[in-house]
Formats: C-alpha cells, structure tokens, sequence
C-alpha cells in the first residue's frame, strides 16, 4: 500500500489491512472524504508522505479509536470494536510457558527426550509434553501399549535428573493418540489414564465425507481421557487441502466435552486457522499453542502460533499452555 497526498493509504488499496473500514469510520464521523483516496479528519488535513504506514496507522486515535494490534487489521470487526473499547487484550509473545505437542526419536523426532527437554528449557519454556505417535502410523515407528510404558521410565528419569541440577523444568507424558476410522483411539483407555496429556490426531482416511468425518472425531473427543484435539483440521499447506469436517459441530463438541483446539504453529500446517480461532475464543473454547516439535530447533515456530493465535483474537486466558505446568494439570482433570 501507498501512502495519499493527505490522509491514510488509499482506501482502494487497504486489503489485509482494514483501512477500507477507517475511512467509513471517518464518514460517520462527518470527517471530509480526500478526494485522493484518504479523508481528512475534522478541520484538519494530514500528510503522511513522511511517516511511515506504522506511525500513520496510530492516527486511529484521531478518530476516537484505542490503537488496533496489526494482526487484527482485517477489516473482520476491529474498527467498530475498537470505537466501543471492544478490543481484545490479545495473548502476547511471551506468554507461554509449555509446548504440549513434542516428538522425539522414539518416533519420528530427530532427537532424544533429554535433548528436547534441553532445548525447550533454553527456549524459555517451563514444561513439555513427550507426544510420541501411536502404533497405527507405521510410518513413523509409533508405540504400542509396551513402548509408551518403556518410554514413561525415560521420562521419569530425565525429570528426575533436572531436579537433581536444581530445575524446575519438568516433562510431561504424553501422546498423539490416532483416531481410528471408526472413531475409536488406538491406545487402550487403561494406559490413556495414566498420561499427563492425551493429545489425539487424524492421520488417515482424509477422504471420508464431512459428516462421517465429523462424527469420527467428535466420537474421539467423547473418551473421558482426551484433553487436546491436535492439528484440527489436517491441512498441510501448498501439500495437502483439510478434509472435510464441519467445524462448528467440532467446535460445539470442544465445548461439551471439555476439549482444547490445538493451534498448530508448525509452518506447513498453522492449523486453527484465524477464523476457527476466532469462533473457539466466541464460544469459550480452550486452545493450546504448540510447536508439533520434530527437533529443537522446532520450538521456534511457538511465534507462528503466537501470531494465528492473535490474528483469532484470542487472548492469555483462552490459551492454556500460559499456565503454570499444576494449574494446566488441574485443568486437564476437570
């Protein structure tokens, strides 16, 4: 976008950036349109040839508006929210204190339970779930009922060596349960009670039609045992569409079986997307913030999810990996 001869960026042009809805704002307010795409606010007429697109945004208050966080300007509600004091306190970037998808070379991560924890912990996070996939992904080497146990000894032994080092970093058991077609889990309910976080996912027959897709997954998310939905909508982007599945219907299911939606801040997926964040925020429906970590590197991506989440308007409380690892746990077992 261009900046006019006198007002904001030319009405035609404000795309992404709501500043179509700006220049309505200023119409209500019987401000004088710019005949060069901008307006003029009351008597006086700006030029901002010489600021920059950030600077000229903040002139919003010259309409009576709070200031309006970039990733909301979508022209999807923020100006008039913004003139009703409706804005959203959106979660900042520093906010989380867990990743609660991690994977490790038990599976199909590049590295050890330690070395991810290592990473994390450097990353500035507090805690991690190990979210190791299941037998029905042969693929990926997943566990079975054995191998999820032989990995719970692991995991206690790594916690147990931070607390030796004087660390309160702790590594949470965990799972990326699959869901099978029919809906049911691929790991018993005995050994899905004993996990700190039961994160289930969808990884075959992405082709089923959107109400039997629906209906598997909501019958998944019905075992008293699953805390988190992963990576909602399965979509890999430039590789791979979502299936079909009606969201709404998730969304609803999320609220009544005390479900989180997962944002998933891995780059090809970035799955909520903005506008099922939104709805999830609207109902009150939990999300998590997760990296879907493959390697230590990947805790990085938590800014991805950070930004989607914003761009949903969601804020600190509607995102539970900002808790404390006890209060999370707490929350878990509600």
């Amino acid at each position: 976008p261009f900046m006019t001869r006198r007002g904001f960026v030319r009405a035609g042009t404000a795309g992404a950036l709501g500043l179509a809805g700006l220049a309505q704002a200023s119409e209500r307010k019987n401000d004088k349109p710019d005949p060069f795409g901008g307006f003029i606010v009351g008597v006086q007429s700006y030029s901002f040839r010489n600021f920059g697109l950030e600077q000229a945004l903040t002139r919003t208050r010259d309409l009576g508006l709070h200031f309006i966080e970039p990733e909301l300007r979508e022209d999807t509600g923020e100006i008039e929210a913004a003139a009703r004091n409706k804005l959203p306190q959106l979660i900042g970037y520093d906010d989380l204190r867990g990743d609660l998808q991690v994977q490790t070379n038990w599976t199909d991560g590049a590295h050890s339970i330690e070395a991810m924890a290592e990473a994390a912990r450097t990353a500035g996070l507090e805690y991690i779930a190990i979210t190791d996939h299941t037998r029905s992904l042969k693929v990926t080497r997943g566990l079975d009922e054995k191998r999820i146990q032989e990995q719970w000894k692991e995991i206690d032994k790594v916690n147990a060596s931070f607390k030796q080092k004087g660390s309160t970093f702790t590594v949470l058991k965990g799972t990326e349960c699959d869901v099978l077609k029919d809906g049911r889990l691929d790991l018993r309910d005995e050994i899905l009670a004993e996990l700190d976080v039961v994160g289930i996912s969808v990884h075959s027959h992405f082709g089923l039609p959107e109400n039997e897709q629906t209906e598997r997954i909501i019958r998944a998310m019905t075992n008293p045992h699953v805390d988190i939905l992963f990576h909602p909508t399965g979509r890999l982007i430039n590789k791979r569409d979502a299936y079909r599945v009606h969201m709404d219907k998730i969304i609803a299911a999320a609220k009544k079986y005390h479900v989180a939606l997962e944002i998933n801040a891995f780059p090809e997926r970035s799955d909520l997307k903005d506008e099922y964040i939104r709805k999830c925020v609207k109902a009150g429906v939990k999300m998590t913030i997760d990296s879907d970590a493959h390697a230590r590197e990947h805790f990085g991506f938590l800014k991805f999810g950070i930004a989607q989440a914003r761009r949903g308007w969601a804020s600190k409380g509607d995102v539970l990996n900002t808790k404390r690892v006890t209060e999370l746990l707490r929350e878990f077992k509600k």
